[in-house]
């Protein structure tokens, strides 16, 4: 049985002209120094940031590597409130939805003397506009809200959270892991240039888009200063000190160069038919319209089933999905994200998401949707 998968969201495979653009540079010399093996290393660190930069549509020195995503958030927050531990802006806003590497930066920033705060979302995992404008004041530091949610795919309003932030004084900080190199809806622009938004501080990561895992960048806008938290010998403008990972940093530019060149298809969507095959069968789609999340989200729960119990009868019937962020994988606990959403205990355990690739095909899309009703029939089945 061939396997089908549908965890993109996760992590997408390494693109093959990633791994052999990677290859070269696995003994590279160290960057920083100065003999010829050391320029070499430089000068390919160089033309990735400039691939990056372009990309995002920024300045070359506001492009910042880093390990992932992870990394990247917790340097925006943390490294923006050591920054300003002087300040009399002592509140930082973080939307309730957001992944968890923004979450749970929240005891550190309490012990630094913030008091953090987190804000509602709708039914979709959005920011509550009003609630953010009630809320915010001159003593706001710093909000975080995400580009587009990891688990259900929505997108926040996000130049109108800037303008709010903005209006108060405060910083913004955008996680766009899961829309850095993708088409994005309503907009034309098949790689859309994101540091064109309204944000101050913006994260990306390499895995989300068939580079390798544990490479990530941040964009800094000019004259936003940050404290490294992690000192070293001055790499990353004196912003992110260690060596920096040569070739997991040409595999992301490699990355970036490959979904820029892609061309995207007016053909059917297969997660449209994969949807639709499985709202037919019973299944409870968590947002209204396909049109406003992420054309590779499809985010469902099926009434009075667990979301463990069906990931792990959809992966012996050869169908790679999950519950949500990757880093809550096993845990039994409810989607914290459909908590936020209003969802009760027992139906925040039922979410299941499949998120599709670009190679993702529409018999891989009919054959999932095939094995994942026969899957919730035996469970409910056997449930009865």
């Amino acid at each position: 049985m061939r396997r089908i998968y549908l965890d993109h969201a996760a992590t997408s495979p390494l693109l093959p002209e990633v791994r052999e653009a990677m290859l070269p540079w696995l003994d590279a010399g160290n960057p920083s120094s100065l003999h010829a093996e050391g320029r070499k290393a430089k000068a390919v660190l160089d033309e990735a940031r400039e691939t990056l930069s372009d990309a995002l549509g920024c300045l070359f020195a506001e492009v910042l590597f880093t390990s992932g995503g992870t990394e990247g958030a917790n340097l925006a927050l943390i490294g923006a409130a050591i920054q300003n531990l002087d300040a009399s802006r002592t509140r930082i806003l973080i939307s309730s939805a957001e992944h968890h590497c923004v979450l749970q930066s929240g005891p550190a920033l309490e012990a630094l003397g913030y008091t953090v705060e987190l804000l509602p979302v709708d039914g979709e995992a959005r920011v509550d506009l009003d609630f953010l404008s009630q809320t915010l004041d001159d003593r706001v530091l710093l909000v975080s809200a995400m580009h587009a949610n990891n688990e259900l795919g929505t997108l926040n309003a996000v130049t109108e959270i800037a303008e709010r932030a903005h209006g108060h004084g405060a910083l913004y900080h955008c996680d766009a892991v899961q829309t850095f190199g993708k088409k994005l809806p309503g907009l034309d622009d098949p790689f859309p240039k994101l540091t064109r938004l309204p944000v101050d501080l913006l994260t990306v990561s390499a895995h989300k888009l068939g580079g390798p895992k544990g490479t990530g960048a941040i964009f800094i806008r000019a004259g936003v200063k940050l404290k490294p938290l992690i000192a070293g010998g001055g790499q990353e403008r004196e912003v992110r000190g260690g060596t920096e990972n040569v070739s997991g940093i040409v595999g992301f530019a490699a990355a970036v160069r490959a979904a820029t060149a892609r061309k995207t298809s007016d053909s059917v969507n297969p997660r449209d038919v994969f949807l639709s095959s499985l709202v037919e069968a019973g299944f409870v789609p968590t947002v209204e319209s396909r049109e406003t999340t992420l054309s590779g989200h499809a985010h469902l729960r099926l009434p009075g089933v667990d979301a463990e119990t069906m990931l792990i009868r959809l992966d012996r019937e050869g169908v790679s999905a999950s519950s949500g962020s990757a880093c809550s994988s096993g845990s039994v606990e409810p989607s914290h994200v459909l908590l936020a959403c209003g969802y009760s205990a027992a139906e925040s355990k039922e979410g299941l998401r499949f998120t599709f690739g670009f190679e993702t095909s529409l018999a891989e899309a009919e054959e999932a949707a095939r094995r994942t009703i026969l899957v919730g029939q035996q469970v409910k089945a056997q449930r009865s």
